[in-house]
């Protein structure tokens, strides 16, 4: 799956399941800031996004994560990894 395919993917759940105006994304959005996301929407985005797709997520990929961009390099790479076995 391309990097452009994931962010619609991530847009799509983001705006299902959150209700957020995805139209503000952009890879320097600051996701907890702009729509007030706390640590367990945080969660519940990432066993989505894990279920949707069959991919392992480890909470470490995730320590370095700031902004949108950072979350779809996250995924990007667990699809990678996939791909790879």
């Amino acid at each position: 799956m391309t990097r452009e395919e994931i962010d619609a993917h991530v847009r799509h759940l983001l705006q299902e399941n959150f209700d957020c105006d995805v139209s503000i994304l952009n890879d320097e959005t600051n996701m907890f800031e702009a729509f007030d996301l706390d640590s367990i929407d945080a969660v519940d985005l990432v066993v989505d996004v894990q279920k949707k797709y069959d991919i392992s997520l480890k909470p470490d990929d995730f320590k370095e994560v700031r902004n949108y961009g950072d979350l779809i390099n996250v995924i990007t790479a667990a699809f990678a990894a996939k791909d790879a076995r």
